[in-house]
């Protein structure tokens, strides 16, 4: 399998990143320099030609970071929904990171966020949907495990720990 990581450099992302290249797949995952999702590219890099999935990892998690910085609203919800555009068209599952936040916190721009990135997802690509919830160190590598199994499944809504 060949996956795209989009925030490959990121906390869960590295993790993901070292899960699939453990489990002998081939793994594309640019740095914030290659791929500034506040300015997307036209199209897609070469590499991402002939994926098998896309995981979008990227994103502001920090919530202060979503109330306080105007750029979070374009990572969080424009650029996700822009690039599953992108990538439906290369004919890769698409994979998104949401948040656990879209039911227990909505009320936050994070959680608003990560609902309407949600909303838009679905209306533009079939993405399969990982609501995380509580990633920390100690079950860092049983979330990457997880995410790695996703791209196996329906496209739907799961649930981190369900």
């Amino acid at each position: 399998m060949k996956a795209v990581v989009i925030g490959g450099s990121g906390k869960i992302g590295k993790r993901l990143v070292a899960e699939l290249q453990s489990a002998g797949h081939e793994v594309v995952y640019p740095t914030h320099d290659d791929f500034d999702l506040k300015n997307l590219p036209d199209t897609l890099p070469a590499d991402f030609d002939g994926a098998d999935v896309a995981y979008l990892c990227a994103a502001k998690t920090r919530f202060i970071d979503c109330e306080a910085d105007f750029d979070s609203y374009r990572i969080n919800v424009d650029a996700q929904i822009e690039l599953a555009k992108k990538v439906k068209w290369t004919g890769a599952k698409i994979v998104y990171l949401s948040s656990e936040a879209v039911e227990k916190a909505l009320h936050t721009n994070y959680g608003n966020q990560k609902a309407l990135a949600e909303l838009g997802l679905r209306a533009v690509a079939d993405p399969v949907i990982a609501r995380l919830n509580g990633v920390n160190e100690s079950n860092e590598s049983e979330t990457a495990a997880w995410l790695v199994s996703l791209a196996s499944v329906r496209p739907g809504i799961y649930r981190q720990n369900a």
